[in-house]
């Protein structure tokens, strides 16, 4: 009988899974072979296509409710919500990340490397008092609010609230412009984001 091979995925993460039970006639190798992500890449492009979902079927469901305005509103108070929520978890756990720029940069590096794979960064310049970058890659809320014919509701890019949010929960009195430098219709993007002191 041929032996079951395991995806090396669910051996990394098995403390997740080590309360999992299964019935007696269930062919636990089996679904697991059959159903877990079978890479890394797998893995994390599934994630953020349910974070992408999520997003968008929130914000379809908000508008159906209590009208389109309300989509833009809502996003918009999220993310800067998130940006503000995440820019707290990791001065937490980051004590010697000092308020400033370079320290916006970072946090949105760490959110793209947790939490957005779809994205690249590419530095133009960081410093104390500027911050030029550019985000490209693809733009998996522009890819579900498209899908779902409510992209056109919303101020592009989405994430300009995410790193307003970094900024204000960090105190600083900085310029946030963002430009979309593409947006096509398959969701890939670049857009070019420069904080600077006031």
């Amino acid at each position: 009988m041929n032996q079951i091979q395991l995806p090396e995925t669910y051996a990394a993460l098995s403390d997740f899974r080590k309360n999992d039970v299964y019935l007696p006639e269930m062919n636990q190798a089996q679904l697991i072979a059959d159903f877990f992500p079978g890479t890394f890449t797998e893995l994390t492009q599934r994630l953020s296509d349910i974070t992408g979902a999520f997003y968008g079927g929130m914000l379809k469901q908000i508008g159906k409710l209590y009208g389109a305005e309300a989509i833009e509103q809502i996003s918009s108070t999220f993310m800067y919500d998130l940006g503000s929520r995440m820019t707290l978890r990791n001065l937490e756990v980051k004590p010697n990340l000092q308020p400033g720029i370079p320290a916006v940069a970072k946090i949105l590096m760490g959110a793209v490397f947790t939490s957005s794979p779809e994205y690249n960064f590419e530095f133009k310049e960081l410093n104390d008092y500027k911050c030029e970058l550019l985000i490209k890659g693809v733009d998996r809320y522009h890819k579900i609010t498209h899908s779902l014919q409510i992209a056109g509701l919303l101020k592009w890019p989405v994430i300009k609230p995410f790193i307003q949010g970094i900024c204000d929960t960090m105190g600083l009195d900085v310029l946030l412009e963002i430009k979309v430098l593409r947006l096509d219709p398959d969701s890939k993007c670049s857009y070019h984001v420069m904080v600077t002191e006031k």
